[in-house]
């Protein structure tokens, strides 16, 4: 059978859809990959963002508490309690700050290694897929190939055998003619 046959050209459209299919999805992957970098990419901003917010806070606090310290006598061993207290609240919260960045980065790193996992398998399956069902095109055209060859050869047969019976009565109604003749 040639190439440009019925069943070659299902077998081409359906691998075009797979193969469609699977750019479909992995370009869907990649699209969610880039919105987490640019997710990541924010993230870093916005902690930038609020770690200057924090050190704006602390400078400010650390102004008020100078200026009290100035202008109230007496008032050092209070402020440096405070001061203290300020300064372990604004470590927690810078800590806590880093704890959620590193936690961020972590899924985020996840993701994108089981994004690049799943693409792996989603085309180590796409190419068995394939594969399969080029193998099933050549069986199914072999098949065709096959099944036309024996008809042909039925056909031939069948041929022979009518022909093969046509001389037989032929042969008989000769004998028969030559018997009536004799007669």
């Amino acid at each position: 059978m040639s190439q440009d046959n019925p069943i070659s050209t299902v077998f081409e459209l359906q691998r075009r859809t797979i193969e469609q299919s699977q750019r479909a999805m992995e370009q869907s992957i990649e699209f969610q990959k880039r919105l987490n970098e640019a997710m990541m990419s924010g993230m870093e901003g916005q902690s930038e963002a609020q770690q200057r917010s924090v050190d704006v806070m602390r400078n400010a606090m650390e102004s008020y508490l100078e200026t009290i310290e100035s202008m109230v006598p007496g008032s050092e061993a209070g402020v440096e309690q405070i001061r203290e207290a300020m300064d372990e609240q604004f470590a927690a919260v810078e800590d806590a700050q880093a704890d959620a960045q590193e936690m961020a980065q972590e899924g985020l790193g996840e993701y994108e290694n089981m994004a690049d996992a799943y693409l792996d398998a989603l085309s180590d399956q796409m190419d068995m897929l394939t594969e399969a069902h080029e193998d099933m095109e050549s069986q199914t055209i072999e098949f065709l190939d096959e099944t036309e060859d024996q008809l042909e050869t039925l056909r031939d047969e069948a041929s022979e055998q009518a022909q093969e019976q046509i001389e037989r009565i032929q042969e008989q109604a000769s004998q028969l003619r030559e018997q009536v003749g004799d007669d």
